[in-house]
C-alpha cells in the first residue's frame, strides 16, 4: 500500500501470517487516501470445494429467515434507488429481469 501511486486502486487477496503484528500512521494513510484519490479494498476468493458447501448450507438454511434477509428487491432500469438506504434495509438487491 505504501508504494502505491496517487490514483492507484490496492486489493488485497489474501491475508498475512496471524504471527506478525503491523503498526503504520492511520491519520497518514486516511490523508493519502483522501488527498491523493487512492482506494483500497479487499476481496475473498475461495475453491470450487468452498463454492459447493456454501451452496450446500444455503439449500439447507431456513428459506423464511433467507427471504428476510433481502429486505427490498429494485428493478434494474430503477437501479439507483437500490443505493438509497432507508431504514430497515439489511440487503437490497437488483432484479435483472421479471
Amino acid at each position: 500500500m505504501t508504494a502505491s501511486a496517487p490514483g492507484s486502486i490496492v486489493c488485497f487477496t489474501g491475508l498475512g501470517g496471524a504471527e506478525h503484528a503491523a503498526s503504520f500512521d492511520v491519520a497518514t494513510l486516511n490523508q493519502s487516501m483522501v488527498l491523493e484519490n487512492r482506494v483500497v479494498f479487499g476481496t475473498v476468493n475461495a475453491n470450487l470445494r468452498h463454492y459447493h458447501g456454501a451452496a450446500r448450507a444455503l439449500a439447507r438454511a431456513d428459506h423464511g429467515w433467507l427471504e428476510r434477509v433481502i429486505t427490498r428487491r429494485v428493478a434494474l432500469e430503477d437501479w439507483r434507488e437500490a443505493y438509497e438506504k432507508r431504514e430497515g434495509d439489511v440487503k437490497t438487491v437488483l432484479v435483472f429481469e421479471n
